[in-house]
């Protein structure tokens, strides 16, 4: 779900703008998830409604500090979270 910058000038608006209209438009049982890093991630996080649908996937005993999600950590690395995201 995009990387630890942004590109372009108005790229974080528009992760902003996009995130709760993103939230209240998928159905009530979609989740989204991130990787839990700063950037495009955490400005998805903290803008996709009250974050009770989203979860930040991290190595074990890492946070993401976001404030908003539900943190689960899995894998010890980011390789390992390659893995379980199959990628």
């Amino acid at each position: 779900l995009g990387g630890t910058k942004f590109q372009g000038n108005e790229s974080e608006e528009l992760v902003k703008a996009i995130a709760p209209k993103l939230e209240a438009t998928a159905g009530p049982t979609v989740k989204f998830v991130t990787g839990g890093m700063a950037g495009v991630q955490e400005a998805f996080a903290k803008n996709c409604g009250d974050g009770s649908r989203v979860w930040n996937l991290l190595p074990l005993g890492q946070s993401s500090g976001f404030g908003r999600g539900t943190d689960i950590n899995a894998g010890a690395d980011l390789e390992e979270r390659k893995a379980i995201f199959g990628l």
